[in-house]
């Protein structure tokens, strides 16, 4: 007789989360990873770097995107004080640019390969990650459809 274990459910994940933090990308681990590889992928092809594909911190991701930059925002759902990135969701949507929230912040400083955690990145589309980026655009549109419903 095997009896069923109770999934292993990390608190502090919950804990510390941001009750704003909608859509977020924890109910689907692959979906993390695909987010995550994105950024990796961002950070270490060579043409991105020239081209200046990523922005990492609140200051310079709401700077860019007052001023028309496009792509895809990822932010860190447990920021705190989640006040400083509470004008994050509304700016992006009036700027009609797709945003996710991932599960921890020091993850995504991890894949943008920083060593400090970082709240917020801004993937710009470009030719060497483009079929990645589609991926997870449709990914966060079908994640918002979910959450709508």
């Amino acid at each position: 007789m095997t009896e069923e274990q109770p999934a292993e459910v990390d608190y502090d994940r919950f804990l510390y989360r941001c009750p704003i933090a909608t859509p977020i990308t924890a109910d689907k681990p692959k979906m993390t990873k695909k987010v995550y590889a994105l950024v990796r992928k961002a950070v270490t092809t060579e043409g991105a770097k020239k081209k200046k594909a990523l922005l990492k911190g609140i200051k310079d991701v709401t700077k860019a995107v007052r001023k028309g930059a496009k792509g895809l925002v990822i932010l860190g759902a447990d920021v705190s004080p989640y006040d400083v990135v509470s004008h994050m969701p509304v700016m992006l949507e009036e700027a009609q640019i797709p945003f996710v929230w991932v599960p921890s912040r020091q993850d995504l400083g991890t894949a943008a390969m920083s060593k400090r955690a970082t709240s917020v990145i801004l993937v710009k589309r470009f030719t060497e990650i483009e079929s990645n980026f589609d991926k997870v655009c449709a990914a966060i549109e079908e994640l918002n459809g979910e959450a709508a419903a």
